[in-house]
C-alpha cells in the first residue's frame, strides 16, 4: 500500500519543525548576543510590569521576651513609658492600683509581674490607662511596681 501524506497533517508536521527550528535558530542567537535588539532576556522581562510594587521583606523576630511575648512588646512599653508618668496606689495588702498606663503596656498586663501562666495575681482593667492588681506577693509588686515607674 502506498503512503499517502494529507496535506493538513502534513502542513502541521512542516510547520511543527520549521517552527522548531526558527525558535530553537533565534533562541540561540539571542542567548549568544543578549544586547541586540528585539532579544529579549526572560529574567530582565518585566511583562507584569512590577517595577513599582513595593518588595516585602519578611524576617523572623528572633528576639523573645519574658512568657514567650515578642521582646519588641516590651520594647514599645519602656519607650512609652519614658515619654509618660504612671502612678500608683496600694489601695489594701497585696493590691496595686497604677493610672496612666500607656496602651503598649496595657498589653502587657498579664505579663508584667513575671508571671506567665493562669497563676499569680489577678489584674482587672479600670479604665483605658489603668490597672488593678490583686493577690501580688511583695516581690511581684516590688518588680511591677519597677517596671510601671520605668526602672
Amino acid at each position: 500500500m502506498p503512503f499517502v501524506l494529507i496535506p493538513e497533517i502534513g502542513d502541521a508536521i512542516a510547520l511543527g519543525i520549521l517552527g522548531g527550528a526558527i525558535g530553537g535558530s533565534v533562541g540561540t542567537y539571542c542567548a549568544d548576543n543578549p544586547g541586540v535588539s528585539g532579544c529579549v532576556n526572560k529574567r530582565d522581562a518585566d511583562i507584569l510590569n512590577t517595577k513599582n510594587v513595593p518588595r516585602m521583606r519578611i524576617e523572623r523576630q528572633a528576639a523573645v521576651g519574658p512568657c514567650n511575648v515578642p521582646q519588641y512588646n516590651f520594647d514599645q512599653c519602656h519607650d512609652e513609658l519614658a515619654a509618660g508618668y504612671v502612678t500608683s496606689s496600694l489601695p489594701a495588702p497585696g493590691e496595686a492600683q497604677f493610672t496612666g498606663v500607656p496602651a503598649a503596656c496595657m498589653d502587657l498586663a498579664t505579663v508584667l509581674t513575671g508571671s506567665c501562666g493562669a497563676s499569680g495575681p489577678q489584674v482587672v482593667v479600670c479604665g483605658s490607662d489603668c490597672l488593678n492588681y490583686s493577690g501580688l506577693t511583695d516581690q511581684e509588686l516590688a518588680t511591677l511596681s519597677n517596671t510601671l515607674n520605668g526602672h
